[in-house]
């Protein structure tokens, strides 16, 4: 299946955006890994502002797909909720680093906060729906464990979303001291047993939920 012309700019455009930033990368830049020129870009998308526009809400609404998948799947346990944030994360971490080592930005989250001087009003609006759509899918996620029984009633929520919130969208520059995933995997798996551990009521997981206990989370 051939793939469109335009959506393949924008393929192009989100790899070089993540990778070198906002000032980093040029329509001849976008138009070189295409295969195209610059001038069908611009017949396209105008200007890059408006190729920024369409990006970034093309990085919301994917934040907010997986966001979704991961934390609002029937029937899954808090922990196999974490593996799943944990695995996520780190599909994008090889889609951008993919020798492993090397400290490249990787979450176009992290890169929006980055490039907030050179975006203006554009970022505003993508950072407040990845937000809420965390807050809320994490709301709803611990409400379900509560209610399954997996997690005491005065489970802190609040706290719990806030606290998990600020760190999956701290994990993408923490990775950049080391250049290793590593450190992200154990802070997660270090989270999901906290949590248990102060709000858990020891019910016994299903089969699913046995494979994350026994990879950590």
């Amino acid at each position: 299946m051939t793939i469109p012309t335009r959506e393949r700019i924008l393929r192009a455009a989100e790899d070089l955006y993540v990778l070198r930033g906002h000032d980093g990368f040029s329509f001849g830049d976008v138009a070189a890994a295409v295969g195209t020129t610059r001038a069908n870009i611009h017949h396209h998308f105008g200007n890059k502002r408006r190729l920024m526009a369409e990006l970034l809400d093309r990085f919301a609404g994917d934040a907010e797909d997986r966001i979704r998948a991961n934390w609002a799947a029937p029937g899954w346990s808090f922990a196999r909720r974490m593996q799943a944030q944990c695995e996520d994360l780190f599909a994008f971490y090889r889609r951008f680093n993919p020798e492993g080592g090397t400290p490249n930005v990787w979450s176009p989250v992290a890169r929006v906060r980055l490039d907030l001087p050179a975006l203006g009003d554009l970022a505003g609006p993508v950072l407040r729906r990845v937000n809420h759509a965390y807050d809320q899918a994490l709301q709803d996620a611990l409400r379900d464990a509560i209610a399954a029984g997996e997690l005491r009633p005065d489970t802190a929520v609040g706290d719990i979303v806030r606290m998990l919130r600020i760190t999956f969208l701290s994990c993408g520059p923490a990775t950049q001291d080391s250049g290793s995933f590593e450190q992200v995997e154990r802070l997660l798996r270090g989270m999901s047993k906290l949590v248990r551990t102060a709000w858990g009521t020891g019910a016994a997981p299903n089969a699913v939920d046995k494979a994350a206990r026994r990879s950590g989370y």
